[in-house]
């Protein structure tokens, strides 16, 4: 997950490039000299995964940041810095890699697509790259702050209640928005204390209350599979489609730039790069020190 001050920074930056987000709707947040910050440009720039954890504290942040970016923003257009030949070159080089970086993005989208029964195929020639290589444990869990949470939590799990509705509405952990399930994990992809709790209990069974520096955690295993049994396609189909895109990616990245260079004329003098010096008053030659 990106640390908080830098998705500020990155969303006051994204702000100004998009024209000091000032939107023309109301309510209006905050102005600064004209340009206006409205609730809905707020959220237009918030990452939809952050909406529903945002806090107030978070949300005047960033309108104190927007507000600091616009009279930055708009002191440097006061000096008239955007008629600056190095700023301006800047801002041409900007746009021309924007420009690439959608091009390549649009056509991709339009030419890269992978099949089920690409998927299904790749699955079957590399059977030996889905094997576990160890045990894998799949588990619920539901994680709180104190003692006294977790045996209350405990309690109602032993009367019949149902650990996802329970690990939905109490849980601090992000599997939370999942109903506490964190799929399939090796022993070492979770802390010591969890794993060797999960690693050591039987399909069904609830642990007592495990102690971490994140709280108290209660598990329940969900299902084992042994070192040598097969991943199921269901489980590396992502994997597998997200390889098998990037491979195709590449190729037709290949392929598009082919028909642009033949439907281009291209003329190139390599031979000045062997021969060229740079200029004299740009080489440095070390001086002597007088003795």
């Amino acid at each position: 997950m990106p640390k908080t001050n830098d998705l500020w920074s990155g969303l006051v930056i994204a702000c100004l490039l998009l024209g000091g987000c000032g939107g023309k709707k109301e309510p209006v947040i905050a102005t600064v000299n004209g340009a206006r910050l409205t609730l809905e440009d707020l959220y237009a720039e918030i990452p939809p995964y952050y909406l529903n954890t945002i806090t107030q504290e978070q949300k005047i942040q960033f309108v104190e940041r927007w507000i600091n970016g616009e009279l930055f923003y708009q002191e440097a257009l006061r000096r008239g810095l955007q008629r600056e030949t190095h700023i301006k070159e800047k801002i041409r080089a900007a746009e021309k890699n924007i420009l690439i970086a959608d091009l390549i993005q649009q056509e991709l989208q339009n030419r890269v697509q992978v099949t089920e029964q690409e998927i299904g195929d790749y699955y079957q020639a590399h059977v030996d790259d889905f094997t576990r290589k160890a045990d894998q444990v799949r588990a619920q869990q539901i994680l709180v702050p104190t003692l006294v949470e977790a045996q209350k939590i405990r309690r109602e799990l032993e009367a019949g209640e149902d650990f996802t509705r329970l690990a939905s509405q109490h849980s601090v952990d992000p599997s939370a928005e999942q109903g506490g399930d964190l799929g399939f994990f090796f022993r070492e992809d979770v802390i010591p204390e969890v794993a060797k709790v999960a690693f050591s209990t039987s399909p069904g069974d609830l642990s007592v209350p495990i102690k971490t520096e994140f709280g108290y955690h209660l598990i329940i295993v969900t299902d084992i599979k042994k070192a040598g049994s097969v991943l199921s396609l269901d489980l590396v189909r992502d994997e597998i489609n997200n390889q098998l895109s990037a491979q195709k990616e590449l190729e037709e990245l290949n392929l598009f730039l082919l028909e642009l260079k033949e439907q281009s004329s291209i003329d190139q003098h390599m031979e000045l790069l062997r021969s060229s010096l740079a200029p004299a008053e740009s080489v440095f030659v070390p001086q002597e020190e007088n003795l």
